[in-house]
Parts: structure tokens; C-alpha cells; sequence
């Protein structure tokens, strides 16, 4: 085994499975560059990006202290290594895409009720695994590493703030919510977390640190891919009732609102975790969706983290079920011990939903709008349709929103450039699905429709003409036992950030065990 010396790159080939290179989080004043920028990263002044890999971290008008600053994890796998021999020498020769993988969710079916509180409780334990030591910061995580989503700076209001990494989601209002005061609303924020399955799509989406070079085809995920969300509601005393109010003992941030980036900081306290795991089980979507509240009548828990309810679970959009009493709901189990706060709060006619969504719509169905059309005008065409159906459309016409599709299979133009009721007629042959990640659609929409460029591009350069150099040297070196297996996952573009060793356990028991000649057809 070739080891690491210091922080330098090592390429490891591996007797036992599922290794993976990932990286500390330094102090970013000593990483990177931060460039002055214009607000969306073009030349200009007023803002300063920071540059700690590929993509930036952020871009703030009023950036915070370096040791305060977000950072975007993004060193993203490359997948398996393929050995051979080069020259005399055994050297990576490819990167062919990493195997499917299981969780410890997978020992439970969705499928089957009694199942259902079990695989609930894995997809938790398996978010929670590392991260709450960590205070959920993803290059911290010694259990298995996590990733963010890349150039998700499409617009002034919902970019990343730069302390915690977050951005605006839908607010909450007291017509939602009997515990916020009539008239008032609390803005609420999140982020979102890939596991290494998931982040190899992300880098093969976003192959490039030039933004515009990104591919969307490469954005379909593979099993084991798992996505969590974190979302937070504003704490304002003054906008909600202290009687009723649900989140006392919640976990609290504090961030920027971008569109005030002079103010104080806000504190923001968490409400809702959603997941989101790649489940072959799903066969009418491909993915199963998962919601926990915070619930404050579990404050025995030291750990305010670990005070969570299940809403419950969705695989499936249900599309017999077209109003409330016709059909039944098959493909969403509703969990009987919610939180009296967050009770009656679901999706149309009971489907999954949380206390942040839209009631008009679902999980599934929210995230099956997640497409693309590369150079689409105007505006809302990129996207094809709006993430929910816009109010003028009928019953019948919101059940267009209610399909299942596989994660290959794009949503669908709307006519009326996307804000109508309707599929249009013909289908642009350009429109394409990002396998129900509208992260993956944001940074995308920002790099192929806004053309936001990168402002650490020259930052980048460095870093990758860096990475290829030690990856040359360390694959030389490399030598390889024809009785080993070596699932192993490398990253890119982490740069100067230095490195270390993590085991990902589910990983290593979900890898199946091949031979060296079988490297090279894994997936």
C-alpha cells in the first residue's frame, strides 16, 4: 500500500474495501485565493468569491471572518480505479463509475408496513453517523464523506450565504402555521448533503471548473446514491406565539440573508430533515423520500439533533389517487406519532410532505420537475415547468404533476413556456432530466442558462495542474495485489486542502467482491 506523507495526494490501492481520499477542512484563510468579483461571479468589483476547490464557496458582498467562512465540500469521487500496466509500471489507466451500493437501509423494505419504521430509522442513523460531532460540517465527517452542489449562484435572493452554506427556501406563514402570529412569516433556509455515490454524479456532471462545459446527461444517479436536506426556520420571539411555539431546544445557526448582507446575522433553528435515497425497491421512481420534524416533546434527548419525528415515506407520486376520498394512497405511508405542531401539514390528498413544502404538491412530485434544457429561452423553459401547478390549472391538469417517472425521464415542457397546464406540444428534444435533484438543476441553471461564470477558474487551473501531477507520481507507484479488491474512490479539484483516510462502513459491506479483471465492468 502506497500511504499519504503530510497532506500531499496519495493514490491507495487497497487490500480491504471501499476506501476513500477526503479531505480536512483547513482554515480557509490559508487555502484558495478570494478573488474580487462582480455579484455573479463575472469581472467586476464588490464582492469576493472564495476559492477553496474548483468552484467557489461563496460570493458575499460582506464575507465573513476566514475562520467563520463556509466551506463547499466538492472534491468529488472519480469512481474505481482500473489498473494496468503502462511502461512496466501498474498505473490507473481509467476511472470507470463506482458499483451500486446499499445502506443500512436496504436490510428493511419500505415496502411492507411493519418494515417501515425500521428503514425510516436506518436513512436517520445514517445522516446523523459523524455529523452531529461535526456540528454538520461535511470534510469533518470521519465516518464517510459528504458533498455540496456546486455553482448554485443563480440569482441575488437564494445564492449560498457564506457562513453556513445555505439558501432561502420557501417562507412559512401564520395561514400555514397556528404558532406563527397572524400576519407574520419566518424565511426559512437549507442545505443539502450527498454521500460519495452521490457526489461522483455531481463530478460528472460538473467535470469541468469551466461551468459552461458541464454535462447534464452524466446527471442520472447510482443506487445508494443518498441526498440530505437540512432546513432551518427563522427565530424571531416576536413573530410567533411563545405558548405554542415547536422549536425551543432545536438546533441553531446563524446566517446571512444575502439580501441584506449588512444586517445581523439571523438565527435560524431547524424544522424539517428530508431524505432522499436511490432505492432499486422503488420501481415507479427509482428513489424513496423521507421527512423528520423536529419534536421538541423528545427534549429528554441530550442531543438536540436526535429529537426527530418521522412524517414519513414516499416512493411513488400515486397517480390513481386524484382527489381527496378517490383511491387510496399506496405509494406514501404517513407516520401515526407526528408532532402536534406539524399535524395536517402534508402534501395534496395526504402524500408526503413537510412543514416547509408547498401543501399543493409533494415530495416526489416537487422533485420530479428537476430537467433541464441546456440554451432554452426564455427563462421559465429552461426549467420546462414550475415545481408545483400553477393555480389556474384544473384538478385534472395538476395530475400532470402527479406521474411517476423514472429518474431518465424529463418532466416535460409546459406550454406557456413552462408557466402553463398543459405538456406542449412538440417536446424539445434538448430537454433533459436530472434525476429528481433540483440542486443538480439550480447549479446547472446557473451555469448553462444565467452563464454565471466561475471566478476561481485561475485558482483552479493551479490547482488541477497540482492534482495531475501528484496523481502521475502516485499512480507510479502504485502497486497492485491480483487478489485485492480496491473499490476505491478518489477525489479531484480539493487543491491545496490537505488529506486524510476515512472507511465508509456501509460502503465496505455493500461493495461486492471481484477480482482485479473485473475492475474494469463494475458499476
Amino acid at each position: 500500500m502506497v500511504t499519504s506523507t503530510g497532506c500531499a495526494r496519495t493514490l491507495i490501492a487497497a487490500c480491504c474495501a471501499a476506501i476513500f481520499l477526503t479531505s480536512c477542512r483547513p482554515d480557509p484563510s490559508s487555502v484558495g485565493s478570494t478573488p474580487t468579483t462582480g455579484e455573479f461571479g463575472q469581472a467586476g468589483s464588490g464582492y469576493l468569491a472564495q476559492c477553496s476547490g474548483w468552484f467557489p464557496d461563496w460570493i458575499a458582498r460582506n464575507p465573513p471572518p476566514s475562520a467563520s467562512a463556509f466551506q463547499l465540500s466538492q472534491g468529488y469521487p472519480l469512481g474505481t480505479p482500473v489498473f494496468g500496466e503502462v511502461e512496466g509500471q501498474t498505473r490507473v489507466i481509467r476511472w470507470d463509475p463506482p458499483a451500486p451500493a446499499t445502506g443500512p437501509w436496504s436490510a428493511h423494505d419500505f415496502r411492507v408496513a411493519a418494515q417501515r419504521p425500521a428503514y425510516l430509522d436506518a436513512l436517520k442513523e445514517y445522516f446523523l453517523a459523524g455529523m452531529v460531532d461535526v456540528d454538520f460540517v461535511a470534510q469533518k465527517n470521519r465516518t464517510r464523506r459528504w458533498y455540496h452542489v456546486p455553482m448554485m449562484t443563480t440569482d441575488p435572493i437564494s445564492r449560498r450565504e457564506p457562513y453556513r452554506g445555505l439558501t432561502k427556501e420557501r417562507p412559512l406563514t401564520s395561514t400555514d402555521h397556528s404558532w406563527i402570529l397572524p400576519g407574520q412569516q419566518l424565511q426559512s433556509f437549507a442545505i443539502g448533503y450527498y454521500n460519495p455515490q452521490g457526489g461522483y454524479t455531481i463530478g460528472q456532471v460538473f467535470k469541468d471548473p469551466e461551468p459552461s462545459l458541464s454535462d447534464p446527461s452524466k446527471a442520472q444517479f447510482i443506487d445508494g446514491a443518498y441526498v440530505f436536506k437540512l432546513l432551518f426556520a427563522e427565530h424571531d420571539p416576536a413573530k410567533v406565539d411563545a405558548a405554542t411555539y415547536p422549536l425551543d431546544g432545536a438546533p441553531q445557526w446563524q446566517v446571512q440573508d444575502v439580501a441584506a448582507p449588512n444586517a445581523p446575522l439571523k438565527n435560524v433553528r431547524l424544522i424539517q430533515i428530508d431524505v432522499a435515497v436511490k432505492d432499486p425497491r422503488s420501481t415507479q421512481t427509482g428513489w424513496v423520500f423521507a421527512t423528520y420534524v423536529y419534536d421538541e416533546s423528545k427534549a429528554g434527548e441530550p442531543v438536540a439533533w436526535r429529537r426527530l419525528a418521522p412524517i414519513g415515506l414516499q416512493w411513488g407520486n400515486d397517480p390513481d389517487v386524484t382527489a381527496n376520498g378517490v383511491g387510496t394512497l399506496d405509494e406514501t405511508w404517513i407516520s401515526p406519532g407526528i408532532p402536534v405542531a406539524f399535524q395536517g401539514k402534508l402534501g395534496r390528498h395526504g402524500r408526503l410532505n413537510g412543514p416547509v413544502d408547498n401543501p399543493v404538491s409533494s415530495c416526489i412530485s416537487c422533485h420530479s420537475t428537476a430537467q433541464v434544457s441546456p440554451g432554452a429561452t426564455p427563462i421559465r423553459a429552461f426549467r420546462g415547468a414550475r415545481l408545483i401547478p400553477p393555480p389556474s390549472c384544473t384538478d385534472a391538469q395538476d395530475m400532470t404533476w402527479f406521474r411517476n417517472l423514472t429518474g431518465s425521464q424529463a418532466f416535460g415542457l409546459m406550454t406557456n413556456n413552462g408557466d402553463g397546464c398543459a405538456l406542449a406540444a412538440p417536446q424539445p428534444a434538448t430537454l433533459v432530466s436530472v434525476d429528481y435533484s433540483l440542486q443538480l438543476a439550480d447549479g446547472l441553471s446557473s451555469s448553462l442558462f444565467y452563464d454565471n461564470p466561475n471566478p476561481c477558474l485561475a485558482t483552479a487551473r493551479v490547482m488541477r495542474a497540482r492534482d495531475d501531477e501528484s496523481a502521475r507520481s502516485s499512480a507510479a507507484g502504485a502497486k497492485m495485489s491480483r487478489s485485492s479488491e480496491v473499490p476505491m474512490m478518489q477525489e479531484r479539484g480539493v487543491g491545496a486542502r490537505s488529506e486524510r483516510i476515512s472507511m465508509d462502513p456501509e460502503a465496505m459491506r455493500a461493495m461486492p467482491k471481484q477480482s482485479a479483471e473485473d475492475e474494469g465492468s463494475r458499476r
